[in-house]
């Protein structure tokens, strides 16, 4: 017990990522996985439990590499050290990307992923401004679509370098320079698709606060539908494109069908970031909780009912065939025992015309009629005469 107490207080095996090729998997029928996660160094035993499991999309497999987060406990009835996982991520995932949601969980703990501090578009906006480069497919696009939509808005760009080491800084004066504006209704911070290391600078972190301190409402459109970046987090909407982006923030002004569809993307966008948001927050409740000794004391149950509950199973596999060999030979005697198999050997069985059976000759009446049961049907006999010894 002091053991595991000293490993599970420990600061430094709380929050833990650890890499490693998958071996030994096991699912248990409540749902709960086990496996060994090893290395050439070494290797330590793994377990995912339901509850966990449902929301990591990942399910290891043995002979994949993956990274494990999680804590390190000591499960006392086997006299070992697990790690207790919350989440798997793809091996490969780097360092970098390790950073990227530690940052991510930080600027949550924070609130500035949070709903609340969400505000929406306006309805009727006249004046907009666009965080982008210049000469990049974006601000064309842009252009393009608010021209389409509401030509009266007008468009206010602030410049800004999208890409390479530079880009971060660039971005973040550009949202500070529309900040010191006056009658901007809505800010666009967009950027075309490219590949995710082309889309980092939209994941620093003075950006991301950048955003969150813009006195107007922060529509994004970065990279494509499936690129989702911090700033695309902290932001008040988050578009799938640049062009989505433009078309959010400027109401089509002769179409209402069009613009009830708008609203209800927008309302579609804002479910599904709630719900993501919510589900991260569930995620870090529950490995608070799962921290707690009272959690502790309920998984090392767990582990045991699962123990208990694979005994049981090995003892009926076992047990099963060894009842089925005995029902098989009580068979094999009731058979030899029984009056029928007699008739096979070319007996037969005397009945008098009450249905008893006659087994001895003075029983039996002359001119009485008699039923033979042979082994394949009856016969019907008369008494002519008898002899009894």
């Amino acid at each position: 017990m002091r053991i595991a107490e000293k490993l599970q207080t420990a600061d430094d095996l709380r929050d833990l990522w650890v890499e490693g090729e998958v071996s030994e998997r096991s699912i248990s029928a409540a749902g709960h996985v086990y496996f060994t996660l090893r290395d050439n160094a070494g290797q330590i035993r793994c377990v995912l439990f339901a509850t966990n499991a449902a929301a990591v999309p990942l399910t290891p497999r043995d002979g994949m590499r993956l990274l494990a987060h999680g804590n390190v406990e000591v499960y006392i009835r086997g006299g070992q050290y697990q790690l207790r996982c919350d989440d798997l991520l793809p091996a490969g995932a780097g360092e970098a990307y390790v950073r990227l949601e530690a940052l991510k969980r930080r600027l949550a703990a924070e609130g500035l992923f949070a709903q609340q501090r969400k505000r929406t578009l306006p309805t009727h906006p006249r004046r907009i401004g666009v965080v982008t480069s210049p000469v990049g497919a974006a601000w064309r696009d842009i252009q393009t679509v608010v021209a389409r939509r509401d030509p009266r808005v007008e468009i206010v760009l602030a410049a800004a370098v999208v890409q390479g080491q530079e880009a971060a800084p660039s971005l973040v004066a550009a949202l500070d320079g529309l900040a010191q504006l006056r009658g901007l209704d809505t800010v666009i911070l967009a950027r075309g698709g490219g590949a995710s290391e082309d889309l980092w600078p939209f994941n620093d972190e003075a950006l991301v606060r950048a955003v969150a301190r813009s006195p107007w409402p922060v529509c994004t459109g970065v990279g494509h539908e499936t690129d989702v970046t911090l700033v695309d987090l902290v932001a008040d909407v988050r578009a799938s494109t640049p062009s989505a982006a433009a078309e959010l923030a400027v109401p089509d002004a002769s179409a209402a069908p069009i613009a009830a569809a708008r609203l209800r993307r927008r309302l579609d966008a804002r479910v599904a970031d709630a719900i993501e948001r919510r589900r991260r927050r569930l995620t870090a409740a529950r490995r608070l909780i799962d921290r707690r000794a009272p959690a502790a004391r309920v998984a090392a149950l767990r582990q045991r009912l699962d123990e208990a509950r694979r005994r049981v199973d090995r003892g009926v596999v076992r047990a099963v065939p060894a009842r089925r060999q005995r029902a098989l030979a009580a068979r094999k005697r009731l058979d030899a025992l029984s009056p029928l198999a007699v008739l096979g050997r070319g007996y037969a069985l005397v009945e008098g015309a009450d249905g008893r059976v006659r087994s001895d000759a003075a029983r039996l009446v002359v001119g009485e009629e008699v039923r033979l049961r042979l082994r394949d049907g009856h016969a019907t006999a008369r008494v002519t005469g008898k002899e009894v010894k």
